[in-house]
């Protein structure tokens, strides 16, 4: 049976050139692609993944851990962007994306043990809020390739990790607010327990530093990101402090329930109040008035993080990478 460097070499081309044209890689032209698909019917070529990951010794399967308690992941459309971007790039590279629970018991091992003891995944792919200094330890004794999604909050430095450039959205959503509606700016959603938000909070208070504005602690709210939370976030800030020119919201669903918040205080937006969320541009369409945002782009957090671990799969690039994704602001009707 005709193998892929049988193919290869009958072409005059290199063995990754002909899997991406099987893959319908972007970076194959027509031509090759039309090439290659001819010589597999002429010499009738069928892949056998059982036996090429004997041989390799891989298992051509790439992991991606979840933790099947946390809801709000799940009703995030944000972790099925992500998971896209993933499986996107596994798919062009012929490996298989498997999604596995980190609380799941297999023969009274735990689903990471059991997975490296047994071979069956060649690189994992793991939420930031799971990494800690305990878990690299043991997956860079085993030489397990990982990635983390977001940047993990740990003492470590050698993880490779992706994550949205925070800092400089809240820097130039903050900016923009300065300058276009006035000096007291608030933030709203700030949470200790997060590294983005600590990095939403240093980009916002960074901006007004740089615009030589008075750091106001009364300015910055710490709430859960939910609608109700927004609404009684909001609605107090507008109570305690006297004057509130714009509001830089931690996310979406927040923002939802600020603005019902500042239309019960009879105030007009933007008229008397702008505001700036981050995140998801479904909701902000959906939302009267449509909400301003910085976008962030979950596909490319996800397709990166994948591009990340397979240049420690099947390059072997040890020196640890760091990745962000650009964010972009979106103007609307919160703002001028």
């Amino acid at each position: 049976m005709a193998t892929l460097k049988d193919i290869a070499k009958s072409l005059n081309l290199s063995v990754s050139t002909v899997s991406r044209s099987l893959n319908d890689h972007p970076s194959i032209s027509q031509k090759t692609k039309d090439l290659v698909n001819a010589e597999i019917k002429r010499v009738n070529y069928s892949p056998n993944s059982i036996a090429k990951s004997l041989s390799e010794n891989k298992s051509y399967t790439i992991t991606l851990f979840v933790d099947i308690d946390d809801e709000q992941s799940y009703q995030n459309p944000f972790f099925y962007e992500i998971m896209h971007g993933i499986e996107k790039f596994v798919y062009l590279n012929e490996y298989n994306l498997v999604i596995a629970n980190m609380k799941t018991k297999i023969r009274k091992q735990s689903v990471l043990e059991w997975l490296i003891n047994s071979k069956r995944t060649d690189g994992l792919i793991l939420p930031s809020a799971v990494v800690d200094d305990e878990l690299v330890n043991i997956l860079n004794q085993k030489k397990i390739p990982f990635v983390s999604i977001g940047e993990p909050k740990i003492s470590k430095t050698d993880v490779n990790w992706v994550d949205v450039d925070n800092y400089r959205g809240a820097y130039e959503a903050t900016d923009y607010l300065v300058n276009h509606s006035g000096n007291q700016v608030a933030f709203v959603g700030f949470s200790e327990d997060k590294l983005f938000s600590q990095k939403r909070l240093n980009g916002y208070l960074d901006a007004m530093k740089n615009n030589l504005l008075k750091l106001d602690n009364e300015l910055i709210i710490k709430c859960d990101h939910t609608k109700e939370a927004g609404y009684h976030a909001v609605k107090q800030l507008l109570k305690d402090v006297s004057h509130v020119d714009a509001i830089l919201c931690g996310d979406d669903n927040l923002c939802v329930g600020a603005i019902k918040a500042i239309k019960e205080m009879d105030m007009k937006i933007p008229k008397d109040i702008t505001l700036i969320s981050f995140d998801n541009e479904y909701i902000a369409k959906l939302s009267y008035p449509e909400i301003s945002t910085i976008n962030v782009d979950m596909y490319a957090l996800g397709y990166q993080s994948a591009k990340l671990l397979f240049d420690q799969i099947d390059q072997n690039i040890l020196k640890k990478q760091n990745v962000l994704i650009d964010t972009k602001m979106v103007l609307r009707e919160t703002t001028y």
